[in-house]
């Protein structure tokens, strides 16, 4: 993969971006696998993320290839180039309860990622329902961590008390 700065490029970062995101949620999935809510919430959470790859790359794929060529803002490159995601093994090591998924979680919703999200989607098809659409998934998606989280959990004092149950190292 080169570094330069175009559409194609930013697509490829974002899509292996939601792709981490689906492995992160897997991880905890595993890692609260001892509380059948909340593992069933992370499951859910990562289904999403895989959807949300596909989406990209269905809209990647519908682009020209001189939208596709075309140069980024360098600032917006550079956001780009700052948002990426650590390696998701890394990352769940750090976590030792579920207030830590949870606030990971919560830090990645509301990252610069879903602001390339929707550069992408509104640079790359001139559709609006499809925009529309798009944004109003993304905007579930978000909130769905607020409103739906098991509600036995919602308070972080709560999520402190439930320790990740770590199985074989994640490669």
């Amino acid at each position: 993969m080169t570094d330069e700065a175009t559409i194609g490029r930013m697509f490829e970062l974002a899509i292996a971006a939601e792709k981490a995101a689906q492995e992160l949620y897997q991880g905890f999935e595993k890692l609260f696998a001892h509380q059948p809510d909340v593992a069933d919430f992370w499951a859910g959470y990562a289904i999403e993320e895989a959807r949300h790859a596909q989406w990209l790359e269905q809209i990647r794929d519908r682009a020209t290839p001189e939208q596709l060529s075309a140069p980024v803002d360098p600032l917006l490159w550079q956001d780009v180039r700052h948002s990426l995601p650590l390696p998701v093994a890394e990352v769940l090591r750090q976590v030792q309860n579920l207030d830590d998924a949870y606030e990971l979680a919560n830090h990645k919703e509301h990252s610069e990622i879903n602001v390339i999200f929707e550069f992408l989607i509104s640079s790359s098809t001139s559709d609006e329902t499809t925009h529309l659409f798009l944004r109003s998934q993304l905007q579930d998606h978000i909130a769905r961590l607020m409103f739906d989280f098991p509600a036995p959990f919602k308070s972080a004092t709560r999520r402190r008390a439930v320790q990740a149950i770590p199985g074989p190292p994640v490669p």
